[in-house]
């Protein structure tokens, strides 16, 4: 994978959410035993009425309709975690953990969940972050954080997730039963908020 960074202008103290004011990422799909979309974007949508930055839109776009699915973001100083795709071969994504990761990020943290799922059920689940990895042509560095995720009652469901404290997770590889899911990033778009009316865009191309 190979990125080329354009920068139009960058003038902010650093900022470590990376889900925020209308950010676009754009995921290569592969599939094993199953078919799907090649590419989804995630989309991040701010609340400006509350000034909270909880929404993130997944984009499954389809000949020439585009389909939405609003899910659910946490990013703060002790969490970031997103909620995984769940259209079409995606809805068992929901008897995994969803991406996330605590902060500061440290080799053998591990996190419990329990996620309610659309059967009226719970999903109990636990990640473990196993260590650091070097990913994608961007950095010669082992910067991306590695996290495993898996269903306490049910293993056949699982995750590996990629985090990079800039970006956010740049890989995730879904084991949901005898169909594997494997999302790459390849392209992200952002705006940084300067003040009440200026904008800046920052892409990142693969």
């Amino acid at each position: 994978m190979k990125y080329i960074l354009i920068v139009a202008l960058l003038t902010m103290s650093t900022f470590a959410k990376p889900y925020f004011r209308m950010t676009d990422f754009k995921y290569e799909v592969k599939y094993t035993n199953a078919q799907g979309y090649e590419t989804i974007e995630l989309h991040s949508v701010e609340n400006r009425r509350a000034d909270k930055m909880d929404s993130v839109q997944w984009v499954f776009k389809e000949y020439k309709i585009t389909y939405l699915d609003q899910a659910y973001c946490i990013q703060d100083s002790s969490l970031v975690m997103v909620t995984s795709p769940k259209r079409g071969v995606f809805a068992a994504t929901e008897y995994v953990p969803n991406p996330q990761i605590k902060y500061p990020p440290t080799i053998g943290d591990s996190i419990y969940v329990e996620q309610p799922t659309s059967n009226g059920k719970t999903m109990r689940g636990y990640l473990k972050v196993r260590g650091k990895i070097q990913h994608g042509n961007d950095t010669k560095e082992a910067d991306k954080w590695v996290i495993e995720a898996y269903n306490i009652d049910n293993k056949k469901y699982s995750a590996v997730y990629y985090y990079s404290m800039k970006i956010g997770f740049v890989y995730l590889d879904y084991k949901l039963d005898d169909i594997g899911i494997v999302m790459n990033l390849t392209t992200y778009l952002y705006s940084i908020h300067v003040n009440e009316m200026d904008w800046f865009p920052e892409a990142f191309v693969e």
